[in-house]
């Protein structure tokens, strides 16, 4: 039976579940067959009308009834954003007002549009309708997920390409299924190589670019444009202070937009940054740790301390230790999985992780502190080595997964990121960003990251990223490479916001950075690449 035969069957069964399938989705196509009230949308998605193509063919806008959608029209020209946005810079936080200023700059010209939409914080994607072209673009490291094709005829952009496998009857692309179907594939964390998906026909978003559909689909980039400021050390105290600000001001603005905040914590570098970030709004939030593994744990009572210490409640969550503790546990997995379209198959104590977590009512937002992982030129201390200032398509694939006893599948997803670097003009660095901080940010988020909170998207609540914002990710950046591999970005952020912070020296040793395993990792690197020849 295929998987989407299955998942049907399962639904037809247990249609109170038939709400998580594709979950927060959305879907945008010129294909006005679909049936609504049955698989997969099951009455649970709405359709918004979104103008019409240049051939006349109408532009619909499917979203499920668990994400937004907000649009704005103006003569001939429709914007959406699709999840949600804040804009720490003037202090919106009404998707209807950020939506009107981001029409307003995109008819002054292009470059003022993209200007304006790296000023927003949240996890969105915000598509144009031009007299007729499309233009989609998303947020900061690309956390809304987005998929893209012309399939017979007809438009498809949406955040799971299952979807449109299901809807389609497309056929998986076989090379694709033998990577995922490998021992090592999620060795460096579940995602594909380049702009792949599971078919063929559809691709992959990505994080700085856009897309245009003028009778075909063309990517472009549109960040970076020119070189970031390289700070002398006078300079780090003023710009720590405008990161700090500006998170501070994400985090302010969070506590309006909704009702019951609650910011997620463990005791790492990244989590204490965003805990430190939001001094003078304590009282606004919740704050929260689960566990589901002893280093979960241990992460969970090191962030009690910190708490403790700030004089905030703090609660554990303890996930449940069997699935059979879970109701409808394997049914709700093989949902998961259908929904990240199998690139992510979590383990099983991530899925009772997810699974409890979505059936809390405790707070209606999650802040969680990813994308500061960016500016911490984290390849390099993964690898223990200095990394080349040029990257090849096999470093790519290498810090992707191990391709461990497969050189053909090796092979395969070398040309991959060899056609995508060069589709998006990565094939040598840009400017003077450095190449694998731009690997970090618009694969390892852009691809593995989205993929993970697709999966996430089963939560009762919404999940949020302060940090997950382009202007404030660049002035990380603007710090030298050892400075940012030190973390001291983040310590000296942590130091300015909350001193009390950095005064409790609690420091959870990262376990994905172990002596042993960047041992490894530093031997595969150089196996994989010594007789590499670009």
């Amino acid at each position: 039976m295929s998987k989407t035969n299955e998942i049907k069957e399962i639904l037809n069964n247990h249609p109170q579940h038939r709400k998580e399938l594709f979950t927060r989705g959305y879907l945008i196509s010129t294909n006005e067959n679909l049936e609504k009230n049955t698989y997969p949308f099951y009455d649970n998605w709405t359709t918004l009308k979104f103008g019409e193509l240049k051939d006349g063919k109408a532009v619909n806008i499917y979203c499920h009834n668990r994400e937004t959608c907000f649009t704005l029209k103006l003569g001939n020209i429709s914007i959406a954003l699709i999840g949600h946005a804040y804009n720490p810079f003037n202090m919106l936080y009404n998707e209807k007002d950020i939506l009107e200023e981001c029409l307003e700059s995109y008819l002054i010209n292009k470059k003022d549009f993209f200007n304006k939409i790296s000023e927003l914080t949240g996890i969105h994607v915000i598509i144009i309708n031009d007299n007729g072209k499309l233009l989609v673009v998303q947020d900061c490291a690309g956390m809304k997920a987005s998929y893209y094709g012309s399939i017979s005829n007809d438009v498809y952009i949406t955040s799971h390409p299952q979807l449109l496998g299901d809807i389609l009857n497309l056929k998986r692309d076989p090379m694709i299924e033998s990577l995922m179907n490998k021992w090592f594939y999620s060795l460096g964390g579940s995602y594909l190589p380049g702009n792949l998906s599971p078919y063929s026909d559809v691709k992959r978003l990505g994080p700085n670019t856009f897309i245009l559909y003028e009778d075909k689909f063309t990517l472009k980039r549109f960040y970076p444009t020119k070189s970031h400021p390289e700070l002398d050390s006078s300079e780090y105290e003023e710009v720590i202070q405008r990161i700090s600000t500006l998170i501070n001001k994400n985090i302010e603005l969070s506590s309006i937009k909704w009702q019951k905040p609650a910011i997620s914590l463990t005791g790492g570098m990244d989590s204490k940054t965003t805990l430190a970030s939001a001094n003078g709004w304590y009282d606004k939030f919740q704050y929260y740790s689960f566990y589901s593994k002893p280093q979960e744990l241990e992460d969970a009572q090191a962030a009690r301390t910190i708490c403790s210490k700030l004089g905030l409640k703090h609660t554990i969550y303890r996930i449940p230790d069997e699935n059979e503790s879970i109701i409808d546990f394997e049914i709700l997995k093989k949902i998961i999985f259908h929904n990240s379209s199998y690139i992510d198959t979590p383990g099983d104590h991530e899925i009772r992780k997810f699974i409890y977590l979505s059936e809390l009512n405790d707070f209606d937002v999650e802040l969680k502190s990813w994308i500061s992982e960016i500016g911490r030129a984290m390849w390099g201390k993964k690898y223990g080595v200095e990394l080349p200032t040029t990257l090849t398509p096999r470093h790519f694939s290498i810090f992707q997964t191990r391709f461990l006893g497969s050189p053909s599948l090796l092979k395969y997803s070398d040309e991959a990121y060899r056609n995508y670097l060069q589709e998006t003009n990565l094939i040598e660095p840009l400017f003077n960003y450095e190449h694998a901080d731009m690997f970090y940010w618009e694969f390892r988020f852009g691809s593995w990251g989205a993929n993970v909170v697709t999966s996430q998207d089963i939560f009762n609540h919404r999940v949020t990223m302060p940090m997950n914002n382009r202007k404030i990710m660049e002035m990380f950046l603007w710090f030298p490479h050892d400075y940012r591999k030190n973390d001291m970005v983040n310590k000296e952020i942590i130091n300015y916001s909350n001193r009390e912070i950095t005064d409790l020296d609690i420091n959870i040793k990262n376990t994905y950075l172990s002596n042993k395993r960047v041992m490894l990792e530093k031997a595969y690197y150089y196996y994989r690449t010594f007789f590499y020849k670009r």
